[in-house]
């Protein structure tokens, strides 16, 4: 086994053990010496499809309304910010701030945001954010999307 394919596993390893985790089943998608690409489909606990990408020395949280990046040799933390970030998406901890353009199906924009506090006193602190062309496009809708335990893709409301 090469340095490649001992990354490939221990990558393809990291996704399994978090699937499991949550109960979610997961089905391969991709897979070459530099690269995995696993898919967490819509199912009973998670309302979007979600990508798991290792790509050499980055791993990856794809879905059609954001992409994240964890840069591994650029922050010794990727990887446990990686694992928090699938964690929160799939328990509702962390929610996704959306935003459009007039018409537009996708987002332009998505910030992911845990919360920070209790109650009515908790404010929602932005852990990631993406975004396609330009961030400050004018805003034209948001909408704030939380997983639940559901089976089916709906926003949850405004924000």
């Amino acid at each position: 086994m090469d340095f490649s394919d001992w990354h490939v596993a221990r990558a393809r390893a990291l996704f399994s053990v978090l699937a499991e985790r949550h109960g979610l089943r997961m089905r391969g998608a991709d897979a070459g010496p530099d690269y995995l690409e696993l898919e967490l489909p819509v199912q009973y606990g998670l309302r979007i499809a979600l990508k798991l990408v290792w790509a050499r020395d980055m791993l990856m949280i794809r879905s059609d309304l954001f992409t994240a990046q964890f840069h591994l040799d650029a922050d010794p933390e990727a990887e446990t910010s990686f694992i928090e970030t699938l964690d929160g998406l799939v328990t509702g901890a962390v929610r996704l701030h959306l935003f459009y353009w007039p018409r537009a199906a996708r987002p332009y924009k998505t910030l992911l945001q845990r919360a920070e506090g209790q109650g009515e006193d908790a404010a929602w602190r932005t852990v990631y954010t993406w975004f396609r062309w330009l961030p400050w496009s004018p805003i034209a809708r948001e909408e704030v999307f939380v997983n639940s335990r559901a089976p089916h893709l709906h926003v949850v409301g405004h924000a």
